[in-house]
């Protein structure tokens, strides 16, 4: 029996057998389903062979219009479900100021694991899994793309975003830019029937989407592994900007003391980076 509460309840993200026995169980017991789009929702019940149940709809629009509803629905002894277009609700989706609210109010709320993009592809990706960073869909505008890139530039961490087919040339090149030989995982389609995985550096999967341009569609998941400094880095440096950044490494930040030696003299920032870095991991 179905105790009555509000479920969070993944649905699958391509593949329809992905979809618990949990899952199912609880949308069959729902006296109420709050949906992200009803009509979508409608389709999935429909193949699970769920028949007529209550349904609201349940989006960025009109979370706060839904408390009231689902805190009386359960309240009453009613079972909630709350379901998104798909995978878990609230990844990239909306939900969290409704949960919030709900907590709030004293509404016992179950999730459910289940079916999620973003870590599909991060268990696909062949990357460090240890410690990640989910970012979830990157800016659209150029100039917020660049500084989001930048941030992870140097980072320790495996990167996980979303991303669409118009964009994700325009995304790779921008990476590409920042560390041509960045380590990534691209995942189209996860879990469907062109599901495909290109595992290798930036520069060499902007060059295979070039000559395969059929297989720039469907849905991305962008896996950027860590930074990986160069061997050797202090090499492709001049003595006179290595001594600088000696000296200004700690009393300022690295990324803060790159750009003024690189103004001072000329050098590349991405080197005066690696290098640097190699000075942050000295005892």
């Amino acid at each position: 029996m179905v105790a009555s509460a509000l479920y969070i309840v993944p649905t699958p993200i391509g593949n329809l057998d992905d979809i618990t026995l949990r899952a199912i169980e609880v949308l069959k017991a729902a006296t109420l389903i709050a949906a992200e789009d009803t009509r979508h929702s409608k389709i999935l019940l429909d193949k699970l062979g769920i028949g007529a149940v209550k349904m609201i709809s349940c989006n960025d629009h009109n979370e706060f219009e839904r408390v009231d509803i689902i805190a009386s629905e359960v309240e009453a002894g009613g079972v909630v479900a709350l379901i998104s277009d798909a995978g878990t609700p609230m990844i990239s989706d909306p939900g969290y100021k409704l949960i919030s609210r709900l907590v709030e109010r004293g509404v016992k709320v179950v999730p459910l694991p289940g079916p999620c993009a973003a870590i599909t592809a991060l268990c696909a990706a062949a990357l460090p899994t240890d410690k990640f960073l989910f970012l979830g869909f990157l800016p659209v505008k150029d100039k917020e793309l660049t500084a989001k890139l930048e941030s992870i530039a140097h980072s320790d961490t495996t990167t996980v975003f979303y991303e669409s087919p118009r964009r994700i040339m325009n995304t790779l090149v921008k990476l590409q830019e920042i560390d041509p030989h960045r380590s990534v995982a691209l995942c189209r389609e996860m879990t469907k029937t062109f599901e495909s995985i290109y595992r290798m550096e930036v520069g060499e999967l902007i060059s295979y989407l070039q000559e395969h341009t059929d297989e720039v569609r469907g849905e991305f998941v962008l896996v950027v592994g860590p930074y990986e400094a160069p061997e050797g880095a202090e090499e492709l440096l001049s003595a006179k900007a290595q001594q600088a950044l000696q000296q200004l490494v700690g009393p300022l930040k690295v990324k803060e003391a790159c750009k003024l030696v690189a103004e001072l003299t000329g050098e590349n920032r991405n080197r005066l980076y690696d290098y640097a870095l190699t000075l942050k991991q000295e005892p």
